[in-house]
């Protein structure tokens, strides 16, 4: 027989008459960082109108600027047009009821709504974050996607930004082609855990793969530093690598301007790996860089449209919907870089 203290038959009879203490909140497991929602500027779209339009450069006046003598004619030329691009506002949701008859979990009802709503949050934002990179309007059959990365690189298919590294492992030589062909510049590579490592390993640990006599540590386009809150960083030609765990395996060949990126399902994974120009977080001026726009909701500023319920029409309950409306807008072609295609292995020259 257990001793209970005293009294109790059994310590589990005494367990009977007491109640646990319940810590408020619940405990994120699902961890991802790296968040494009959380690196792009956001920018709030105005209430008129359906959709954002933005003018492309397609012809030039480059080929038309003449040389003359002194005293020689003028002439009038015209040569310049535009790529119109054009992008609506893309509405994630997710509804939720609150049962009356569920008692409090807490002291009152109002910490479990504010539990509640917490984690609708939390996996829009998840939703949201895996959309800006593999949403594919232009190739899926769900038209009510956006564009997120791999469709906006697509576009340009066959550029000298869009490179296709054909299931080989990353070439750094590779990696700078593309920093120089983004013209417009980089501000930070948006790369997986997995090629990110290898970088690291390139870096700190044992020298590039066929470079027999490197010493890590001595690369010269690669380099080593700390954020402000002292984790390690790496940087390719001085641009940081911000590690996402929403960029995951991908199926080979896919996304190559005739088809949406998919992610993997057989054979040997894919990686990729993005270059990103951030725009002004502006709508008042034509830039060339990525940023995110919203809307369509009832206060300025507000990125979440929250909808009470206080009685659903099903239910003995209230109800909570909480919905976000964005699309991406990519000034110019060039603001999105990317290498597809890429093995899980050590990286090379």
């Amino acid at each position: 027989m257990a001793l209970s203290g005293g009294h109790w038959d059994t310590l589990a009879e005494l367990k009977k008459t007491t109640v646990s203490t319940l810590v408020p909140g619940s405990v994120e497991e699902d961890v991802k960082n790296g968040n494009p929602l959380e690196l792009l500027p956001l920018v709030q779209a105005n209430h008129t109108g359906k959709s954002i339009k933005w003018l492309r450069e397609s012809v030039t006046a480059e080929d038309d600027v003449a040389t003359i003598g002194r005293g020689g004619q003028t002439g009038i030329t015209e040569s310049i047009t535009y790529t119109e691009k054009e992008r609506e506002l893309r509405t994630r949701y997710l509804y939720r009821k609150l049962d009356k008859f569920t008692p409090g979990i807490y002291d009152n009802v109002n910490e479990y709504e504010e539990m509640v709503l917490d984690e609708m949050m939390r996996s829009i934002k998840k939703a949201l974050g895996d959309g800006l990179i593999y949403d594919d309007y232009t190739y899926d059959s769900n038209s009510l996607q956006m564009d997120g990365l791999h469709a906006i690189a697509a576009e340009s298919y066959g550029e000298n930004w869009d490179i296709d590294m054909g299931e080989t492992a990353l070439s750094l030589k590779t990696w700078r082609n593309l920093y120089d062909e983004m013209k417009h510049g980089v501000d930070f590579w948006l790369a997986p855990y997995e090629i990110a490592a290898w970088v690291d390993a390139a870096f700190q640990y044992k020298g590039l793969a066929g470079l027999a006599t490197a010493t890590a540590g001595t690369m010269g386009m690669i380099s080593w530093g700390v954020n402000q809150v002292g984790e390690p960083v790496t940087y390719f030609a001085g641009k940081p690598i911000i590690r996402s765990h929403f960029l995951v395996a991908e199926q080979a060949n896919t996304g190559l301007g005739s088809d949406a990126r998919a992610k993997y399902s057989s054979g040997t994974r894919m990686y990729s790996i993005f270059g990103i120009k951030l725009g002004t977080g502006s709508l008042k001026q034509a830039d060339p860089g990525l940023k995110l726009a919203f809307g369509m909701t009832e206060q300025d500023g507000q990125f979440f449209n929250l909808e009470y319920f206080d009685k659903h029409p099903d239910y003995i309950a209230k109800a909570f919907r909480l919905s976000s409306n964005t699309n991406l807008l990519a000034g110019s072609a060039m603001c999105v870089g990317r290498i597809f295609d890429i093995t899980n292995a050590a990286v090379t020259v």
